[in-house]
């Protein structure tokens, strides 16, 4: 059954650095959508290439788009994307919308992709945040590293949120190494919406993370301190590094997750988040890890 739109105002935020080779397409992507939205705000993180001349060019041609400079400089960091994205929401939070999307800009969606998302959101009034499947570009090949989490986890690339779960869990929380799109999943959960990525609204990701360094060691370490530090039950992280030992690289980039899992622990290293939140995402893995365990997919 068709679902008809009552709520179709939407913003979006795209906290950008040195995107010079990216942010064309993507403006090209948002300006073909089949709902344009309210406002779409590009921060400039303090990008060092031409970027926000880019930028502020085609913004000349479309009366949605904005572009604005982050106020002061912080090296780049997934916390400083974080302050960027959180600078965006705050230069739109007086306008009339009902949704508000964040957008990396190496990620390409279809022309009717934000339609469908609020049609998504307009069948079932539980969901907080939803976005569509990532799926990871590489050279020759693409790869869906997600598949398994669509009903928990939304990638921070393309979070789209109902504006009410978005102002209710406060925005984004900074984390140093990454993640803050995860804690989104579980903070939006625990206020007890739903959380879902749907397969049938694919989104490329054209420049998948590490995809330019040759460092498996240091990123496989980064993401095993990344686990740690958001909290995730010791089994549940051996269960997920096991099912991802064939990913590339394979084996290697597993074993490497680990050791930066176990230094993290070892080390006691202060978790962004509270008790609360580490209490309940664990429940979480642990209902899930038991499902997997006795065949439910669930």
């Amino acid at each position: 059954m068709e679902v008809k739109l009552q709520n179709q105002a939407y913003v979006l935020i795209s906290a950008s650095r040195n995107e010079g080779d990216y942010v064309e397409a993507l403006v090209d992507c948002i300006a073909a959508q089949t709902i344009k939205p309210v406002c779409w705000v590009i921060v400039d993180d303090g990008s060092t290439d031409d970027t926000y001349a880019k930028s502020l060019a085609r913004a000349q041609h479309l009366p949605f788009l904005q572009v604005a400079k982050m106020p002061g400089g912080r090296p780049r960091s997934f916390a400083s994307q974080v302050y960027a994205a959180q600078h965006g929401a705050e230069l739109v939070k007086d306008l009339a919308y009902d949704f508000i999307g964040f957008l990396d800009a190496d990620i390409r969606v279809q022309p009717d992709y934000y339609e469908q998302l609020m049609k998504r959101f307009a069948a079932n009034p539980k969901l907080g945040l939803i976005g569509g499947s990532v799926i990871d570009v590489y050279a020759g090949r693409k790869e869906d590293v997600r598949k398994g989490s669509e009903d928990f986890h939304v990638a921070g690339g393309v979070q789209f949120f109902r504006r009410l779960a978005f102002e209710k869990i406060g925005g984004y929380i900074p984390v140093p190494g990454g993640g803050q799109d995860t804690v989104a999943d579980i903070m939006v959960l625990m206020h007890g919406w739903e959380v879902r990525a749907f397969r049938d609204l694919p989104a490329l990701h054209l420049r998948p993370e590490g995809v330019n360094s040759g460092n498996v060691y240091r990123r496989g370490l980064n993401w095993g301190q990344r686990f740690y530090l958001l909290g995730y039950h010791p089994l549940y992280f051996l269960a997920q590094s096991a099912r991802r030992i064939f990913h590339r690289p394979p084996i290697l980039g597993s074993i490497c997750q680990l050791w930066g899992y176990l230094l993290a622990t070892w080390r006691g290293s202060p978790r962004p988040v509270t008790d609360e939140f580490v209490r309940f995402l664990r429940k979480l893995q642990m209902k899930r890890l038991r499902s997997r365990l006795l065949g439910n997919s669930s």
